[in-house]
């Protein structure tokens, strides 16, 4: 499995608190590269100006930094 497959991997743990349902699967994670040991991970809040935004930010950057050494997390808007 390559390092943007295991990231995905990690981020189906963070679970969106208002759905109970991962990231991955509710398609906020629009894309993720890998070059090295960064990632950068393309992100799309649900709704705009969601509240939880910098927790979800937090917590895929901690998912993702489970597999590389560095990650960045960009939000896209809706």
């Amino acid at each position: 499995m390559d390092k943007v497959e295991q990231i995905r991997e990690k981020l189906r743990n963070v679970i969106d608190p208002e759905t109970g349902i991962n990231v991955v699967d509710m398609g906020m994670v629009e894309e993720i590269t890998v070059k090295g040991d960064r990632a950068k991970i393309a992100f799309r809040p649900t709704i705009p100006g969601c509240p939880l935004i910098t927790y979800l930010m937090q917590q895929v950057k901690s998912a993702a930094e489970l597999v590389v050494k560095e990650a960045e997390v960009q939000v896209r808007g809706i």
